[in-house]
Protein backbone atom coordinates (compact mmCIF):
# COMPACT_ATOMS: atom_id res chain seq x y z
CA UNK A 1 0.00 0.00 0.00
CA UNK A 2 1.66 2.82 -1.32
CA UNK A 3 1.17 6.97 0.08
CA UNK A 4 0.54 9.90 -1.44
CA UNK A 5 -0.82 9.99 -4.96
CA UNK A 6 -0.62 12.98 -7.05
CA UNK A 7 -2.76 15.99 -6.45
CA UNK A 8 -2.73 18.58 -9.34
CA UNK A 9 -5.12 21.25 -7.54
CA UNK A 10 -4.86 24.97 -9.08
CA UNK A 11 -4.47 27.18 -6.64
CA UNK A 12 -3.05 31.08 -6.49
CA UNK A 13 0.70 30.46 -6.12
CA UNK A 14 2.55 32.55 -4.16
CA UNK A 15 6.29 32.85 -3.27
CA UNK A 16 6.47 31.73 0.45
CA UNK A 17 9.37 30.97 2.67
CA UNK A 18 8.37 27.72 5.24
CA UNK A 19 5.64 25.94 4.28
CA UNK A 20 2.18 27.60 5.68
CA UNK A 21 0.76 29.84 2.64
CA UNK A 22 -2.24 31.70 3.35
CA UNK A 23 -3.10 31.41 -0.24
CA UNK A 24 -3.22 27.26 0.19
CA UNK A 25 -5.59 25.29 1.19
CA UNK A 26 -5.39 23.58 4.71
CA UNK A 27 -2.58 26.24 5.55
CA UNK A 28 -1.57 26.34 9.37
CA UNK A 29 -1.57 30.19 9.73
CA UNK A 30 -2.27 30.03 13.28
CA UNK A 31 0.22 27.65 13.91
CA UNK A 32 -1.75 25.14 15.93
CA UNK A 33 0.37 22.17 15.40
CA UNK A 34 2.77 23.49 16.32
CA UNK A 35 4.73 26.57 17.76
CA UNK A 36 5.81 28.56 14.60
CA UNK A 37 9.18 30.60 14.88
CA UNK A 38 8.83 34.23 14.48
CA UNK A 39 10.80 35.55 10.85
CA UNK A 40 13.03 37.77 12.93
CA UNK A 41 14.27 36.74 16.44
CA UNK A 42 13.42 37.77 20.08
CA UNK A 43 16.50 38.31 21.41
CA UNK A 44 20.00 37.42 20.52
CA UNK A 45 23.10 36.18 22.52
CA UNK A 46 26.13 35.13 22.48
CA UNK A 47 27.64 31.74 23.00
CA UNK A 48 31.11 30.29 23.28
CA UNK A 49 32.19 27.15 21.36
CA UNK A 50 32.83 25.70 24.82
CA UNK A 51 29.48 27.26 26.25
CA UNK A 52 27.54 25.55 22.83
CA UNK A 53 29.14 22.34 23.84
CA UNK A 54 28.36 22.19 27.56
CA UNK A 55 24.63 23.13 26.46
CA UNK A 56 24.99 19.61 24.00
CA UNK A 57 26.19 17.57 26.89
CA UNK A 58 23.09 18.64 28.97
CA UNK A 59 21.12 18.04 26.24
CA UNK A 60 22.44 14.59 25.75
CA UNK A 61 21.91 13.98 30.02
CA UNK A 62 18.21 15.23 29.97
CA UNK A 63 16.72 13.90 26.65
CA UNK A 64 17.69 12.57 23.20
CA UNK A 65 20.20 14.21 20.50
CA UNK A 66 20.06 13.92 17.07
CA UNK A 67 23.02 16.27 15.24
CA UNK A 68 24.96 15.82 12.37
CA UNK A 69 27.96 13.51 12.97
CA UNK A 70 31.27 12.53 10.40
CA UNK A 71 30.20 9.71 8.67
CA UNK A 72 33.80 7.92 6.95
CA UNK A 73 36.24 10.60 5.50
CA UNK A 74 34.08 13.12 3.84
CA UNK A 75 30.65 12.59 4.64
CA UNK A 76 28.19 13.79 7.69
CA UNK A 77 24.68 12.62 8.79
CA UNK A 78 22.17 13.17 11.61
CA UNK A 79 22.32 10.37 13.94
CA UNK A 80 21.36 10.25 17.64
CA UNK A 81 24.10 10.55 20.00
CA UNK A 82 25.38 10.65 23.21
CA UNK A 83 28.80 12.11 22.60
CA UNK A 84 28.43 16.09 22.56
CA UNK A 85 32.28 16.24 21.12
CA UNK A 86 30.88 14.23 18.18
CA UNK A 87 28.51 16.93 16.90
CA UNK A 88 29.75 18.89 13.18
CA UNK A 89 29.06 21.94 13.63
CA UNK A 90 30.99 23.35 10.29
CA UNK A 91 29.57 20.36 7.14
CA UNK A 92 28.07 21.46 3.94
CA UNK A 93 25.13 18.63 3.86
CA UNK A 94 24.51 15.72 5.57
CA UNK A 95 23.41 11.74 3.15
CA UNK A 96 20.48 12.05 4.49
CA UNK A 97 18.26 15.22 6.02
CA UNK A 98 17.01 15.77 9.31
CA UNK A 99 13.71 14.42 7.92
CA UNK A 100 14.67 11.22 9.48
CA UNK A 101 14.01 12.49 12.94
CA UNK A 102 10.33 13.14 12.31
CA UNK A 103 10.06 10.50 9.59
CA UNK A 104 12.33 7.75 10.17
CA UNK A 105 13.48 5.71 7.03
CA UNK A 106 11.93 2.51 8.19
CA UNK A 107 9.42 2.27 11.18
CA UNK A 108 6.83 0.52 13.04
CA UNK A 109 3.55 1.93 12.60
CA UNK A 110 1.47 -0.75 15.14
CA UNK A 111 0.64 -4.46 16.71
CA UNK A 112 -1.60 -5.95 15.92
CA UNK A 113 -3.37 -9.75 17.25
CA UNK A 114 -6.04 -11.91 16.33
CA UNK A 115 -8.45 -13.21 19.09
CA UNK A 116 -11.83 -13.49 20.48
CA UNK A 117 -10.85 -9.64 20.73
CA UNK A 118 -8.79 -8.48 18.12
CA UNK A 119 -7.05 -5.36 18.71
CA UNK A 120 -4.58 -2.71 17.05
CA UNK A 121 -2.17 -0.28 18.98
CA UNK A 122 -0.47 2.36 17.11
CA UNK A 123 2.92 2.91 18.07
CA UNK A 124 3.39 6.46 18.57
CA UNK A 125 6.95 8.31 19.57
CA UNK A 126 6.32 11.26 21.33
CA UNK A 127 9.04 11.25 23.77
CA UNK A 128 11.29 14.55 23.30
CA UNK A 129 14.77 15.64 21.98
CA UNK A 130 16.50 17.99 20.60
CA UNK A 131 17.45 18.18 16.57
CA UNK A 132 20.81 20.05 16.46
CA UNK A 133 22.41 21.75 13.30
CA UNK A 134 19.95 22.03 10.71
CA UNK A 135 20.55 24.51 8.05
CA UNK A 136 18.07 27.11 6.46
CA UNK A 137 17.43 24.48 3.48
CA UNK A 138 16.21 21.99 6.04
CA UNK A 139 14.64 24.41 7.98
CA UNK A 140 12.34 25.08 4.96
CA UNK A 141 12.02 21.22 4.16
CA UNK A 142 10.85 20.57 7.51
CA UNK A 143 7.88 23.45 7.34
CA UNK A 144 7.15 21.76 3.69
CA UNK A 145 6.89 18.77 5.31
CA UNK A 146 4.67 20.22 8.17
CA UNK A 147 2.08 20.62 5.65
CA UNK A 148 2.51 17.44 3.69
CA UNK A 149 1.95 15.23 6.79
CA UNK A 150 0.29 17.60 8.93
CA UNK A 151 -2.10 19.41 6.72
CA UNK A 152 -2.72 18.27 3.43
CA UNK A 153 -5.69 17.29 2.31
CA UNK A 154 -7.20 18.04 6.05
CA UNK A 155 -5.59 14.54 7.54
CA UNK A 156 -2.51 14.59 10.22
CA UNK A 157 -0.15 11.74 10.38
CA UNK A 158 0.02 10.87 14.22
CA UNK A 159 3.61 9.50 13.82
CA UNK A 160 4.92 12.35 12.30
CA UNK A 161 2.92 14.96 14.27
CA UNK A 162 3.92 13.16 17.48
CA UNK A 163 7.55 13.54 16.60
CA UNK A 164 7.53 16.88 15.09
CA UNK A 165 5.53 18.29 18.45
CA UNK A 166 8.20 16.71 20.78
CA UNK A 167 11.12 18.24 18.73
CA UNK A 168 13.12 21.15 19.73
CA UNK A 169 15.04 22.44 16.73
CA UNK A 170 18.41 24.18 16.63
CA UNK A 171 19.44 25.63 13.09
CA UNK A 172 22.75 26.55 11.68
CA UNK A 173 24.14 28.91 8.96
CA UNK A 174 26.06 27.39 6.76
CA UNK A 175 28.11 28.11 3.53
CA UNK A 176 27.47 26.45 0.25
CA UNK A 177 29.64 24.25 -2.04
CA UNK A 178 29.18 23.93 -6.36
CA UNK A 179 25.80 21.86 -5.53
CA UNK A 180 24.15 24.57 -3.26
CA UNK A 181 21.28 26.22 -5.13
CA UNK A 182 19.07 27.52 -2.05
CA UNK A 183 18.71 31.44 -3.49
CA UNK A 184 17.15 29.99 -6.17
CA UNK A 185 13.99 28.74 -4.19
CA UNK A 186 14.06 31.68 -1.28
CA UNK A 187 15.84 28.95 1.21
CA UNK A 188 19.25 30.61 2.38
CA UNK A 189 18.46 32.60 5.10
CA UNK A 190 15.02 30.52 6.54
CA UNK A 191 14.71 30.49 9.93
CA UNK A 192 10.69 29.26 10.50
CA UNK A 193 10.56 26.00 12.22
CA UNK A 194 13.55 26.81 14.67
CA UNK A 195 13.58 27.35 17.85
CA UNK A 196 17.16 28.62 18.20
CA UNK A 197 19.13 29.70 15.17
CA UNK A 198 23.30 29.68 15.36
CA UNK A 199 25.64 31.91 13.36
CA UNK A 200 29.31 31.62 13.57
CA UNK A 201 31.06 34.69 14.91
CA UNK A 202 34.54 35.38 15.79
CA UNK A 203 33.18 34.87 19.64
CA UNK A 204 31.81 31.67 18.99
CA UNK A 205 28.11 31.59 17.77
CA UNK A 206 25.69 34.62 17.82
CA UNK A 207 22.13 32.48 18.97
CA UNK A 208 18.82 33.92 17.81
CA UNK A 209 15.97 32.85 19.97
CA UNK A 210 12.93 32.31 18.11
CA UNK A 211 10.41 30.31 20.73
CA UNK A 212 9.21 29.92 23.87
CA UNK A 213 10.51 26.87 23.79
CA UNK A 214 14.20 27.96 22.47
CA UNK A 215 14.86 30.30 25.74
CA UNK A 216 15.01 27.03 27.96
CA UNK A 217 18.60 25.99 26.98
CA UNK A 218 19.59 29.60 27.09
CA UNK A 219 18.90 30.16 30.61
CA UNK A 220 20.54 26.90 32.01
CA UNK A 221 23.77 28.16 30.14
CA UNK A 222 26.23 29.60 32.40
CA UNK A 223 28.16 30.68 29.79
CA UNK A 224 26.13 33.00 27.46
CA UNK A 225 25.73 36.84 27.23
CA UNK A 226 23.60 39.57 25.47
CA UNK A 227 24.87 40.28 21.88
CA UNK A 228 26.50 43.60 21.04
CA UNK A 229 24.92 45.53 18.20
CA UNK A 230 27.54 44.16 15.76
CA UNK A 231 27.27 41.02 16.52
CA UNK A 232 23.57 40.85 15.95
CA UNK A 233 24.22 42.25 12.59
CA UNK A 234 26.17 38.74 11.87
CA UNK A 235 23.46 37.01 10.24
CA UNK A 236 23.08 39.65 7.95
CA UNK A 237 26.87 39.84 6.85
CA UNK A 238 27.19 36.04 6.80
CA UNK A 239 23.95 35.28 4.93
CA UNK A 240 25.09 38.25 2.01
CA UNK A 241 28.35 36.57 2.08
CA UNK A 242 26.59 32.70 1.73
CA UNK A 243 24.40 34.44 -1.28
CA UNK A 244 27.48 35.42 -2.89
CA UNK A 245 29.22 32.38 -2.73
CA UNK A 246 26.48 30.40 -4.71
CA UNK A 247 27.17 29.72 -8.21
CA UNK A 248 24.32 27.37 -9.01
CA UNK A 249 21.22 28.81 -10.03
CA UNK A 250 17.50 28.39 -11.70
CA UNK A 251 17.31 30.16 -14.32
CA UNK A 252 13.42 31.37 -14.16
CA UNK A 253 11.48 33.09 -11.60
CA UNK A 254 9.50 29.94 -9.44
CA UNK A 255 6.21 31.30 -10.75
CA UNK A 256 6.89 30.53 -14.04
CA UNK A 257 8.12 27.16 -13.88
CA UNK A 258 4.44 25.44 -13.98
CA UNK A 259 3.53 26.21 -17.07
CA UNK A 260 7.39 26.91 -18.92
CA UNK A 261 7.77 23.08 -17.71
CA UNK A 262 4.66 22.05 -19.38
CA UNK A 263 5.19 23.97 -22.41
CA UNK A 264 7.58 21.75 -22.90
CA UNK A 265 6.48 18.45 -21.70
CA UNK A 266 7.83 16.18 -24.30
CA UNK A 267 11.25 17.89 -24.09
CA UNK A 268 14.36 15.93 -25.40
CA UNK A 269 16.05 16.30 -22.55
CA UNK A 270 13.76 14.15 -20.45
CA UNK A 271 14.85 11.32 -22.87
CA UNK A 272 18.25 12.26 -22.60
CA UNK A 273 18.23 12.27 -18.89
CA UNK A 274 16.79 8.78 -18.87
CA UNK A 275 19.08 7.36 -20.49
CA UNK A 276 21.40 7.78 -17.74
CA UNK A 277 18.98 7.51 -14.90
CA UNK A 278 19.51 3.65 -13.08
CA UNK A 279 16.57 4.21 -11.60
CA UNK A 280 17.52 3.58 -8.05
CA UNK A 281 15.78 6.15 -5.92
CA UNK A 282 19.17 8.01 -4.50
CA UNK A 283 17.60 11.13 -5.73
CA UNK A 284 14.65 10.49 -3.54
CA UNK A 285 15.92 9.11 -0.35
CA UNK A 286 17.95 12.16 0.29
CA UNK A 287 15.77 14.41 -0.27
CA UNK A 288 14.34 16.21 2.64
CA UNK A 289 11.18 16.92 1.14
CA UNK A 290 10.46 13.69 -0.39
CA UNK A 291 7.62 12.09 1.58
CA UNK A 292 6.20 8.73 -0.63
CA UNK A 293 6.05 5.95 1.57
CA UNK A 294 5.11 1.69 1.54
CA UNK A 295 3.65 0.24 4.36
CA UNK A 296 3.48 -3.45 4.67
CA UNK A 297 2.52 -6.26 7.12
CA UNK A 298 4.71 -8.75 9.07
CA UNK A 299 2.52 -11.70 10.16
CA UNK A 300 4.08 -14.74 12.10
CA UNK A 301 3.57 -17.73 11.50
CA UNK A 302 0.59 -18.77 13.61
CA UNK A 303 -1.13 -15.87 11.64
CA UNK A 304 -1.80 -14.77 15.37
CA UNK A 305 -0.44 -11.51 15.35
CA UNK A 306 2.08 -8.93 13.45
CA UNK A 307 3.10 -5.89 13.05
CA UNK A 308 2.84 -2.92 10.44
CA UNK A 309 5.57 -1.20 8.92
CA UNK A 310 6.42 2.54 6.95
CA UNK A 311 9.32 2.65 4.92
CA UNK A 312 10.81 5.26 2.14
CA UNK A 313 9.80 4.47 -1.42
CA UNK A 314 10.51 6.54 -4.47
CA UNK A 315 8.64 7.18 -7.60
CA UNK A 316 11.89 6.58 -9.51
CA UNK A 317 11.33 2.88 -8.86
CA UNK A 318 9.87 0.71 -11.76
CA UNK A 319 6.92 -0.84 -9.99
CA UNK A 320 5.79 1.85 -7.77
CA UNK A 321 2.87 3.28 -9.81
CA UNK A 322 1.87 -0.02 -10.67
CA UNK A 323 -2.17 -0.21 -10.17
CA UNK A 324 -4.44 -2.91 -9.42
CA UNK A 325 -4.51 -4.85 -12.72
CA UNK A 326 -1.23 -4.47 -12.95
CA UNK A 327 -1.37 -1.48 -15.11
CA UNK A 328 2.05 0.77 -14.92
CA UNK A 329 1.23 3.87 -15.69
CA UNK A 330 4.93 5.27 -15.58
CA UNK A 331 6.45 2.26 -16.55
CA UNK A 332 8.78 3.82 -18.89
CA UNK A 333 11.93 5.44 -17.02
CA UNK A 334 11.37 8.72 -19.22
CA UNK A 335 8.04 9.06 -17.72
CA UNK A 336 9.59 8.54 -14.19
CA UNK A 337 12.34 10.75 -14.72
CA UNK A 338 10.02 13.71 -16.42
CA UNK A 339 7.75 13.02 -13.36
CA UNK A 340 10.35 14.13 -10.53
CA UNK A 341 10.93 17.18 -12.13
CA UNK A 342 6.78 17.95 -12.51
CA UNK A 343 6.54 16.87 -8.75
CA UNK A 344 8.58 19.77 -7.64
CA UNK A 345 7.95 22.18 -9.42
CA UNK A 346 4.76 21.67 -10.83
CA UNK A 347 2.09 19.56 -9.32
CA UNK A 348 3.14 20.60 -5.47
CA UNK A 349 4.39 24.29 -6.54
CA UNK A 350 0.72 24.98 -7.56
CA UNK A 351 -0.87 22.91 -4.94
CA UNK A 352 1.03 24.47 -2.27
CA UNK A 353 2.61 27.47 -3.69
CA UNK A 354 6.05 26.70 -3.07
CA UNK A 355 8.13 24.07 -4.89
CA UNK A 356 9.10 21.27 -2.75
CA UNK A 357 12.66 21.86 -3.17
CA UNK A 358 15.08 23.97 -1.03
CA UNK A 359 18.07 23.68 -3.01
CA UNK A 360 20.08 22.02 -0.77
CA UNK A 361 21.63 19.93 -3.75
CA UNK A 362 21.94 16.58 -2.57
CA UNK A 363 20.29 14.86 -5.08
CA UNK A 364 22.89 16.07 -7.48
CA UNK A 365 25.35 15.78 -5.44
CA UNK A 366 24.67 11.77 -4.23
CA UNK A 367 22.94 10.56 -7.55
CA UNK A 368 24.95 7.69 -9.35
CA UNK A 369 24.64 8.70 -12.69
CA UNK A 370 25.91 12.16 -11.81
CA UNK A 371 22.72 13.76 -13.32
CA UNK A 372 22.03 17.63 -11.85
CA UNK A 373 18.81 18.59 -11.15
CA UNK A 374 19.29 22.10 -11.78
CA UNK A 375 21.11 21.29 -15.30
CA UNK A 376 18.30 19.34 -16.34
CA UNK A 377 15.59 22.26 -15.09
CA UNK A 378 17.33 24.75 -17.18
CA UNK A 379 17.95 22.60 -20.16
CA UNK A 380 14.02 22.88 -20.14
CA UNK A 381 13.51 26.12 -19.31
CA UNK A 382 15.56 27.13 -22.34
CA UNK A 383 13.64 25.11 -24.66
CA UNK A 384 10.40 26.41 -23.45
CA UNK A 385 12.01 29.96 -23.74
CA UNK A 386 13.20 29.77 -27.23
CA UNK A 387 10.09 28.21 -28.56
CA UNK A 388 7.86 31.15 -27.11
CA UNK A 389 9.93 33.68 -29.12
CA UNK A 390 9.59 32.03 -32.15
Amino acid sequence: MRGDPDNGVPVAIARVRGAFCPQCPGSDTAGEMFERSERFMRRAAVLSETGLREVLARACQKTRLMAPVRRGKTSFDFEWIDDPDAVQMDYVRTVLPPKKAFLPVREMLLEFARGAQQAAAPLLDDAPFVLFGVHPCDLTAINQLDWAMGKRHGVADPHYVARRSAALIVGIDCMPDEYCFCTSVDSSDAREGADLFLTPIDAGYLVEVLTDRGEQPLAESGDGRDATPEEEAAPRAHGAEKKRRVTTRIESELEALPDLLERRYGAEVFEETAARCYSCGTCTNVCPTCFCFDVGDEVDLLLASGTRERRYDSCQFLDFAVVAGGHNFRGERVDRVRHRWFRKFVYLLREHGAPFCVGCGRCSKFCTAEIGLVDVLNSVLAEAKEEAVR
